[in-house]
């Protein structure tokens, strides 16, 4: 099987071993990236606002995943003393619990990923993405050029 093929093909079946570990813990990608990044801020607490401009999603979609982190009891949230309308979101012992748990499991798939390539193979693959995008960057001057010629 070719190389790129193998590469795509493991990785697929990486995201859908890292959808079954989080899915043991009853988390998606989403709540789980959320936990994690909340438990890297100070104090381990973050405005909803700053959440929402961290993960490039809309004020409704982000709403809805720390109510959902809210309603397992993994995060809760209040209104800010200094300004009521700023919405916080605090992570709980619980869901700092639940992050651990949750990352332990990655890490294993992660070192998992990491033995299905030798060396070799990911030298292979930096050749075969450097080519890749030498062909592409030569294919993409070319339409460039057509164009400027028209």
């Amino acid at each position: 099987m070719d190389l790129g093929l193998r590469v795509k093909k493991i990785n697929d079946l990486m995201a859908k071993r890292g959808n079954y570990e989080l899915k043991k813990l009853g988390l998606t990608f989403s709540q789980f990236h959320c936990l994690v990044y909340l438990e890297k801020c100070t104090g381990q607490q973050a405005p909803l606002k700053q959440l929402e401009n961290h993960f490039e999603v809309a004020q409704a979609t982000m709403a809805g995943i720390v109510g959902r982190l809210e309603g397992k009891g993994y995060v809760r949230s209040h209104l800010a003393e200094s300004d009521k309308r700023v919405k916080i979101v605090c992570l709980t012992d619980e869901g700092r619990q639940i992050c651990a748990s949750a990352k332990k499991g990655m890490h294993k798939l992660q070192e998992k990923v990491e033995q299905l390539y030798s060396r070799q193979e990911l030298s292979q693959l930096e050749k075969y993405l450097d080519r890749l995008y030498e062909l592409l960057a030569e294919e993409n001057r070319e339409a460039c050029e057509e164009k400027d010629d028209q």
